[in-house]
């Protein structure tokens, strides 16, 4: 019995000693081995047998780890209060440093970043802010990567997740906003007005020209017929008087002395007691032979009168 229960502290001994020699460090971690209170070296990931009693491992995280800050008021350079929320990631590069050179290396970074972000954004106004962010991420990265180096820390990445004004800035910012879209409708509204005017203007005056030229069309085309119908007048005229003249040509003097005769009866039917010819008429007439048979009777009784 007595065999029985030595046996057992004996194992349960050997097993104690199993568990406090024998360490697991799980990868991506490291191990750091601290013996009587001293750094006594670093553990890859896998088993390994440190000294039981006196060592200890404090296990390191080597993963790149993210870390979401809380928001922080921040007051611009123009005095304008603002809320900044960022966030980082993080690695630890020299495990050493990272556990015996700062007590609390994480929180250590969030403060210097917190300072940094005061500093940074306290040299700017609030414009260069809200439309710069980029720039103050590059700011931030450059001056937190120079001082977490001495925490066994590396910054990999910085980025400013949102930038909020004050309900007060928000207000003056909105009404700026609506009164900048007010402004540029009313000047797309002037523009397409002037627009639509000018367009009209051109309409009118492109239907102007046109009436125009139509107008100066009709007018040359009048005057063309106008011109035609006279040549066409004046050819005929021509023409009569041509064949007029021609036909008087084939005529002989006997025409003309009929003609005379026809006017000189017209003339005898007449009321008028007295008919007055012109001289060379009246010779035309006493050439004819039954004229001056006429003329010559009326000589004799003239004369015979006269005796008597």
């Amino acid at each position: 019995m007595g065999t029985l229960i030595l046996l057992g502290i004996i194992i349960i001994l050997v097993v104690a000693l199993l568990l406090l020699t024998v360490k697991i460090v799980n990868q991506p971690n490291k191990g750091v081995v601290v013996t009587l209170g001293r750094f006594d070296g670093i553990l890859e990931p896998g088993i390994h047998v440190i000294k039981p009693f006196i060592s200890h491992i404090i296990t390191v995280g080597t993963a790149q780890t993210p870390v979401d800050l809380n928001q922080q008021v921040v007051i611009t350079k123009d005095n304008a209060e603002i809320s900044v929320k960022i966030s980082l990631k993080y690695h630890v590069t020299n495990i050493e440093d990272f556990v015996f050179k700062n007590e609390d290396s994480v929180r250590s970074m969030i403060q210097d970043t917190r300072a940094a972000l005061r500093g940074i954004i306290g040299n700017k106004e609030l414009n260069e802010v809200l439309n710069g962010t980029q720039e103050i991420n590059k700011e931030l990265f450059k001056e937190i990567s120079s001082v977490t180096a001495g925490y066994g820390l590396n910054v990999d990445r910085i980025n400013i997740d949102s930038v909020n004004p004050s309900a007060d800035i928000q207000a003056s910012m909105n009404k700026l906003l609506q009164a900048t879209r007010e402004r540029d409708a009313a000047i797309a509204s002037a523009e397409g007005k002037a627009r639509s005017i000018t367009l009209e203007n051109q309409a009118n005056n492109q239907a102007l020209l046109e009436t125009n030229e139509a107008n100066n069309q009709v007018l040359v085309n009048t005057a063309t017929a106008k011109a035609t119908a006279l040549r066409t007048t004046t050819d005929a005229q021509v023409y009569q008087t041509q064949q007029l003249n021609v036909a008087l040509a084939d005529a002989g003097q006997n025409y003309f002395v009929q003609q005379n005769i026809d006017a000189f009866r017209d003339l005898a039917k007449s009321p008028a007691n007295t008919v007055v010819l012109p001289n060379a008429t009246a010779d035309s007439l006493g050439q004819l032979p039954v004229i001056g048979d006429l003329l010559t009777v009326d000589k004799a009784k003239n004369k015979a009168a006269a005796t008597k």
